[in-house]
Order: structure tokens, then C-alpha cells, then sequence
């Protein structure tokens, strides 16, 4: 492929400093389609592709905001005020 960007594979170490979900865990989610899919590369060995890692965490970042979720600390205030 001509002037395509080169693609970054990640092996589980990296991938476990990223996302702080047990191996179970994600596995579980790439059953469901809720994360990217691991990629065999050799015997014994598996890697997921870096930008799917990338935008899945923006993804996580965006729907946490998108739901307004009030911090711990404002809610206790709120609650006194009552």
C-alpha cells in the first residue's frame, strides 16, 4: 500500500499499562465487540493494534464526559445543602 501510515502493534505488558482491566476482562469485552480484537502474530503470541487501542480510550474518555457524571465531592456538597 502506497503511502499508508505505518501501523504500531502492542504487546500485553504495554497494553495492561494502558487500560487497567484484567487480561479476563478484556477478553471478554473483544467477545462482546466492546474492544479491539487481539492479533496473532507468531505462536504463542498476540498484540492488538495501537491506534484501535488509542481510539478505543478516547472513546471510554468521550462517553465519560458525554454522561455529566458529578464528582463524589459535588454531590456530598449538594447533598448537605439540602
Amino acid at each position: 500500500m502506497p503511502n499508508s501510515p505505518s501501523r504500531r502493534l502492542i504487546r500485553r505488558d504495554e497494553l495492561q499499562r494502558r487500560i487497567p482491566y484484567s487480561m479476563s476482562h478484556i477478553w471478554r469485552l473483544e467477545q462482546r465487540d466492546g474492544f479491539p480484537k487481539r492479533i496473532p502474530i507468531g505462536e504463542n503470541r498476540i498484540a492488538w493494534d495501537e491506534a484501535e487501542v488509542n481510539a478505543w480510550i478516547e472513546s471510554r474518555i468521550r462517553a465519560g464526559k458525554d454522561k455529566n457524571i458529578a464528582s463524589p465531592r459535588k454531590a456530598a456538597v449538594t447533598a448537605g445543602d439540602r
